[in-house]
């Protein structure tokens, strides 16, 4: 989700001293849900941490695979793709709200099953190749994802404030926000890929694909320098304009928690931030998928909107446990001949129309979440439940 600021005009800046926040009426979805929201990611990976300090390895890194199985498939940051394909069938205005968006969406996702295409074909050829690949491409895409919605979200809050009569966000607000993406994202692909995970002699990157170690886990403060002085100069905007929103502060809190604690230790990042995202697609989608007045009939009424979206997530649900039980940490539960599915090719394949799902989906998020078009800006906050 990328939606752009909003662009009306905005309240002029009242005289409400600076470092007041408000709460009443400026939630996103309810004061219970936007809590979950954050507290969910947060204790997964407090809980999960907390837990592995018990054991040394290889069963403190068997607890934060598994974290990270959580958040993929139980908190939807690996399964929550369908649910762009779910919307479109249950409100197609969403598919139709640019005249060329059907086309788009239909070419990429084409596009997309064709790249699903090649990686398999590289399995076969080369699977050590395949691997880093993949690795590269779905961090690299799944980050920018990942960050962009973070974006997106941080714009929505911006908006319900607006509509409560908070103060305008500063100009450096805006331009801060606009820097988030590619600031965050080129922090968090330099950790992974170019800084020793830890300080002990040859230590590699925590994605390791060969390419070596760059630069050493020293250079860790450089981007920590970076990522401190940008929220601290966020925060410091946010809180002297004026009165704040107080859900906005406390999910930019979160964000920000999130970003450092993947700089600090990569595998706990790689369980908070995924979990945030996936709950986060959670609630869009359901608010989504609400009826609004006007809307044609629908089948999907408001009390099957959650049955629906986790029966369209339980195929890749499913094939989330197959891989945990045959080669996740939990593959000594199985026997050797139920293993013997990690090299079978209906698995391989499987596997790879999952990976085209996951990279349709972010082709089409990309699509029609285009705030700056009129007519998508229209359709998407109607159906966010911030228009008429």
């Amino acid at each position: 989700m990328t939606p752009q600021s909003p662009t009306a005009a905005l309240t002029p800046p009242s005289d409400t001293p600076a470092g007041t926040l408000s709460f009443r009426g400026l939630w996103l979805f309810s004061p219970r849900m936007d809590g979950l929201l954050l507290l969910v990611p947060v204790a997964l990976t407090v809980l999960a941490w907390a837990l592995s300090t018990m054991f040394a390895e290889p069963v403190s890194g068997t607890v934060n695979r598994m974290a990270i199985w959580s958040a993929q498939y139980i908190l939807g940051n690996g399964t929550h793709v369908v649910l762009t394909f779910l919307l479109f069938a249950v409100h197609r205005d969403v598919l139709t709200a640019e005249p060329r968006q059907p086309r788009l969406v239909l070419l990429g996702s084409l596009g997309m099953l064709a790249v699903g295409g090649l990686l398999l074909s590289l399995y076969y050829v080369d699977i050590r190749g395949h691997a880093y690949v993949v690795a590269v491409l779905f961090n690299v895409f799944g980050l920018h994802h990942t960050f962009s919605q973070n974006k997106g979200f941080w714009a929505l809050h911006m908006l319900r404030g607006h509509q409560a009569g908070l103060p305008a966000p500063a100009p450096l607000e805006r331009r801060l926000q606009q820097a988030f993406v590619p600031l965050m994202l080129t922090l968090v692909l330099v950790r992974f890929f170019f800084v020793a995970e830890t300080p002990r002699p040859d230590d590699t990157p925590y994605l390791d694909i060969r390419q070596g170690t760059p630069l050493p886990h020293g250079a860790l403060a450089v981007l920590l320098g970076v990522w401190l002085g940008y929220f601290l100069l966020l925060f410091r905007t946010v809180l002297r304009s004026g009165t704040a929103s107080g859900p906005k502060v406390l999910y930019l809190f979160t964000v920000a928690l999130g970003t450092g604690l993947t700089l600090v230790a990569p595998a706990w990042g790689n369980v908070m931030l995924p979990a945030l995202h996936g709950l986060e697609y959670y609630l869009l989608t359901a608010r989504m998928m609400e009826p609004r007045q006007g809307d044609a009939p629908s089948r999907v009424g408001r009390a099957w909107i959650w049955p629906v979206m986790v029966l369209s997530m339980l195929p890749l649900v499913a094939l989330g446990v197959v891989h945990l039980l045959i080669s996740g940490p939990a593959q000594g539960l199985v026997s050797s001949a139920a293993a013997d599915l990690k090299s079978h090719a209906l698995l391989r394949v499987l596997t790879t129309l999952s990976f085209s799902v996951v990279l349709a989906h972010y082709f089409a998020d990309a699509l029609i979440y285009r705030f700056r078009i009129p007519s998508i800006r229209r359709v998407m906050l109607r159906r966010l439940g911030f228009g008429s």
